[in-house]
This record gives structure tokens, C-alpha cells and sequence, in this order.
């Protein structure tokens, strides 16, 4: 089985896998990887089954010809290296980061309010390029969501971040936003994360979404209550006043 969606190829022959590789064509293996029908050789040898090495691909389809174009659209934007559209509001595109996305990210976050209630980026921007690289291959090829870039719908200006991520002890899903300094107080962070709200509930199917801040942070503790978040209860006692959270939860359904 051979197929294109655009750039990029669909096959289960591994000898395809093989050739695309070489020309650099992005290439997604489908199950179950065969061998074409003259024996694939290295040198003088025969590549045997268990030598079928497809730990290089990202993905890889089962029932390839079932798969709907959205998907498809996102792997390819993936595999090119470009931003994955997830929704519009009236101003606002929220998207998959790219690496494209790093130097503006280091832009929003030299401003000291903004880590002020949140972790910065990693001191060495090639340290984040590579955690980018990673995020985008793992939690979004697995988990199909987490933080999304958020762009201004006219100019495409890039500002901010919201989306959902994971915690390890927790099976919800954590709400997070971050909107630059000077887009502040234009109702941006409402008008995003109640389209991503109703995206977690409608697209991904969840019930139920969390979120965290500090109590003293008066404008994100007023946006979770504007979304319909209800608080629950102050996180780790034994913390100073000024540095205790309240986790806040959402239900969808």
C-alpha cells in the first residue's frame, strides 16, 4: 500500500520507508510494515523482519485508510516542522508551537511580570529548542493537545500561550494561559480559554479540567471564576501565605 496526503508519503513497504528516507521525503509507516516484493538487501545481506528498525518515524498508522484528513493534516504540519491550527476566536488563533516560536517566547517572557506567577523558559535557548522539539513530538503526537501558541488573528503576532496540560499525579487535565504584558486587560485570556474549553469538552471528551494560581494573583483568580471555575482548596499549608495556590476545577458536562 502506497498513498500521498500532500507532502508527505503513506506506505506499508518498508523498502518505501527506506527510499523516502534517503531523498528525505517525510514518510509514515502503516501497519503492518511488509517487505516489498523483491527482498530488501544491505550489501549481501537480506534485512530480516526483526532488523525493520521504525523507531525513526514518529508515527505510525493502523488502518491508514481511515484515518480523517484532520489528522492527517496535523502529522503533516508535525513532521514540516509547521504550526498545526487547533481553533479561532473573534481575535485570536490558537495553534501548535513551532520551533519558529522560540525567539518571540524569549520576547514575552523577558517582561519580569510575567514569571511572576509562573516558570520562565530555560536559561539557554537551545536548551528550550530542543524541550520544543520534544513537546512537540511527544505530548502533542500522543496526547494530541497541550500549551498552544496563541496569535493575533490580524497581524499574526504571537501573543501568548494557553492550552491544557498534564500533571503526574493528576488525571485531569490543567488549564493554563499567558498573555504578553502589553495585550493585557483586552479580555484576550477569556475570549481563548472559552474556546479551549469548549474545544476540551466537544473535540477531546473531557469532563472535567483544573487549574492553579496564587491567591494574590487577582487577575487570573477573576478569569477562573469569569470561566466557571470553582475553587477547592489552598495547596501546601505549610508554604508562606504569599506563596500558597488555590486549585480551582471546572465541570464540562
Amino acid at each position: 500500500m502506497e498513498k500521498r496526503y500532500k507532502e508527505i508519503l503513506l506506505t506499508n513497504e518498508y523498502g518505501k520507508l527506506l527510499e523516502a528516507k534517503k531523498k528525505g521525503i517525510p514518510a509514515v509507516p502503516c501497519l503492518p510494515v511488509i517487505y516489498a516484493e523483491n527482498p530488501i538487501t544491505a550489501g549481501n545481506e537480506k534485512i530480516m523482519a526483526k532488523e525493520m528498525d521504525l523507531s525513526g518515524y514518529p508515527y505510525v498508522l493502523e488502518q491508514a485508510e481511515e484515518v480523517e484528513k484532520a489528522y492527517l493534516e496535523k502529522i503533516r504540519c508535525r513532521l514540516l516542522g509547521l504550526p498545526c491550527e487547533i481553533l479561532q476566536t473573534r481575535r485570536c488563533i490558537v495553534r501548535e508551537i513551532c520551533l519558529a516560536d522560540v525567539d518571540n517566547l524569549y520576547e514575552i517572557y523577558a517582561d519580569p511580570s510575567i514569571t511572576l506567577y509562573m516558570e520562565g523558559l530555560y536559561a539557554k535557548k537551545e536548551e528550550e529548542i530542543a524541550y520544543t522539539r520534544d513537546y512537540i513530538r511527544y505530548q502533542y503526537g500522543i496526547y494530541d493537545f497541550g500549551m498552544w501558541i496563541i496569535e493575533d488573528g490580524q497581524s499574526g503576532e504571537v501573543i501568548g500561550r494557553a492550552g491544557l496540560d498534564l500533571r503526574p499525579d493528576r488525571e485531569d487535565a490543567e488549564l493554563g494561559y499567558m498573555i504578553r504584558k502589553n495585550r493585557q486587560g483586552q479580555g484576550l485570556a477569556y475570549e481563548v480559554c472559552t474556546a479551549i474549553l469548549a474545544y476540551a469538552k466537544e473535540e477531546l471528551g473531557f469532563e472535567k479540567l483544573f487549574a492553579r494560581t496564587r491567591k494574590e494573583n487577582l487577575a487570573s483568580v477573576m478569569l477562573l471564576k469569569k470561566l466557571g471555575f470553582h475553587p477547592v482548596c489552598a495547596q501546601s499549608e505549610t508554604k508562606e501565605a504569599d506563596n500558597a495556590q488555590i486549585e480551582y476545577y471546572i465541570a464540562l458536562s
